[in-house]
């Protein structure tokens, strides 16, 4: 599974077709690797008195042009992954990956003008299960009917 946590102010992401072109862009990413089954994205708005980078809220109301640092007033996008049906095995895969991650972003977030930052973590494949069902192992006959049906099946 990739879980892809996306927090953000109620001012970004407001419209299903926007969520929506986000959501296909990061399942087309993994879908080259792993079942689309596999991919989750949750968009989670975050109102701006609970979102603060730098002690700061984001967006902020107005800024203050005395502090230092990025404008206040742009939103902030926040982004949490987390793969656990595929870890990446070099130091060149991650690089690779992390580049993969930019480019989808960067119209849906970078392009709009919003400040954003982003992690990766990888988690261990065997405290996963979906529909109660351990995943079958990667790449096998099994994971590949999984991948044809877009569904866990016993």
């Amino acid at each position: 599974m990739s879980l892809w946590l996306i927090y953000h102010p109620p001012t970004t992401f407001e419209t299903a077709s926007a969520k929506a072109a986000l959501a296909e862009s990061v399942t087309k990413l993994y879908a080259r690797f792993i079942p689309a089954l596999y991919v989750n994205i949750l968009f989670i708005p975050i109102g701006p008195d609970s979102f603060y980078v730098s002690g700061v809220a984001r967006p902020s109301p107005a800024p203050n042009s005395a502090e230092p640092g990025p404008d206040p007033t742009v939103p902030f996008i926040r982004v949490h992954i987390s793969n656990i049906a595929r870890t990446l095995p070099s130091p060149e895969a991650k690089v690779r990956f992390l580049e993969a991650v930019d480019k989808v972003l960067k119209p849906h977030i970078e392009d709009m003008g919003y400040d954003w930052e982003y992690h990766i973590e990888e988690t261990d494949r065997d405290l996963w299960k979906i529909q109660g069902l351990v995943p079958p192992p990667p790449g096998s006959d099994e994971e590949k009917i999984w991948a044809g049906q877009n569904k866990a099946t016993k």
